[in-house]
């Protein structure tokens, strides 16, 4: 009888992208030798074998990740994954974009991330909270407010988040909301946090669009994936007055030139997981004639040839690695503004700061105060971008990646190296 046994991923995935980006950056960067050693190598590295008895009564195992990157200025902070392509390399890169991207935000955290690699589309809704809850309880030693705290990433949701909860706060005897953000607003989760990552590359575009005269009023724009930062961006951007002239999911695309009914179609999308209509392959959205192009689906989804095709004059990267170095390099070389995921991404972190503020001292604002203080640590963040890009004499990659390698490179100065 042949034993199906785990096999670890040679792949290390996304964390060999971390480095190379990294290493670019250096060449521009002054940053100490000590630091690039932290950054190099993550602070904790976990695989748990997660058992879960299925609704058949049989067991399956599936395996748990989970990383953090670096503390230097924060305890870890980063999503859960439930996806069949998580693997400990991925999960490793994604940690390490998130230390970065915390930084570029100039938030207390460090960078951490974690999943399970299954496809939760096939287990039934017990079947998933076994999973979510085993995965909790092997890591419940090393998470909380304090030290490494979850929230949601693809395969996840509000519900994943109040089990994680629940699970952890039985083990400890109280009630702990700060070990996830993204929670329920009944256990604690904050105002307007549903839709904050779709809100945030609509406020970033706002203020890269103030700073740099580029059009909001009619502007046409495709989005390349519907899920819950896309879907939400069309939305924002519809309220500003751009035009969605297309949206794809990974079936396919719909497009129509005089714009989209975005709220109709995301009704649709969420109560059936499809799109009204398909009337586009999905690759054809990239050589759309749209102002903007938004990446928000998985990482790698704009190479080079497919960047060959881009007729957008600015390409905002929605999803963590959504382009490649080489199609990014391509994009740079026409003209094409790239607006780089560590600040077009950091919407949910955004979010997640300040659930995370809140349930800590216990005391939660109105939405309205969460989204002015949403747009002032935005506008921040692009001033920030910005200046740093014009600086250097170079692109907004090349601005967050020096910004966020800097105030690392301080808090590693200050704090020393523990003997």
């Amino acid at each position: 009888m042949a034993i199906p046994a785990y096999r670890p991923p040679e792949d290390p995935g996304l964390w060999n992208a971390f480095l190379e980006r990294l290493e670019k950056t250096l060449k521009v960067a002054e940053i100490h030798p000590t630091t690039v050693e932290y950054l190099a190598h993550p602070k904790r590295l976990v695989t748990v074998s997660l058992p879960v008895v299925m609704d058949d009564g049989k067991v399956r195992v599936f395996q748990g990740f989970r990383v953090v990157h670096d503390i230097a200025r924060g305890p870890a902070k980063g999503g859960v994954r439930l996806h069949p392509s998580v693997t400990l390399g991925q999960t490793a890169g994604l940690a390490a974009w998130m230390t970065l991207k915390a930084a570029v935000y100039d938030l207390p955290f460090g960078g951490a991330a974690g999943g399970v690699a299954v496809d939760p589309k096939l287990l039934s809704k017990r079947e998933l909270e076994r999973l979510v809850r085993r995965y909790t309880a092997e890591l419940v030693n090393l998470i909380g407010p304090d030290i490494d705290i979850l929230g949601p990433d693809v395969g996840t949701d509000q519900q994943v988040m109040a089990w994680i909860m629940d699970t952890y706060s039985m083990t400890v005897g109280s009630t702990v909301p700060g070990v996830v953000t993204g929670k329920p607003h009944a256990l604690g989760g904050t105002a307007g946090r549903d839709d904050a990552a779709g809100y945030g590359v609509a406020r970033v575009l706002l203020e890269l669009a103030r700073r740099r005269g580029l059009p909001l009023e009619g502007a046409r724009v495709a989005v390349q994936g519907f899920g819950q930062v896309g879907g939400t961006f069309a939305l924002h951007a519809a309220a500003l007055g751009l035009k969605v002239v297309a949206v794809s999911t990974s079936r396919g695309a719909m497009y129509r030139e005089e714009g989209l009914p975005v709220e109709a179609v995301l009704r649709h999308y969420e109560a059936t997981g499809e799109l009204p209509r398909y009337n586009l392959p999905p690759e054809e959205l990239f050589a759309l004639p749209v102002d903007y192009l938004v990446l928000a689906a998985l990482e790698g989804a704009l190479d080079e040839e497919g960047a060959k095709a881009v007729r957008a004059q600015a390409v905002l990267e929605a999803a963590n690695f959504g382009l490649t170095p080489e199609g990014e390099a391509h994009l740079l070389g026409k003209g094409v503004l790239v607006v780089p995921d560590l600040l077009t991404g950091g919407g949910g972190l955004l979010a997640n700061y300040l659930e995370w503020v809140q349930d800590l001292n216990m005391f939660f604002w109105s939405e309205e105060e969460v989204r002015q203080s949403f747009s002032k640590s935005v506008a921040k963040a692009v001033a920030e971008v910005c200046a740093k890009a014009e600086a250097l004499k170079g692109d907004l990659r090349t601005g967050a990646l020096v910004l966020a390698l800097e105030r690392l490179n301080e808090a590693t100065r200050l704090r020393g190296v523990y003997p």
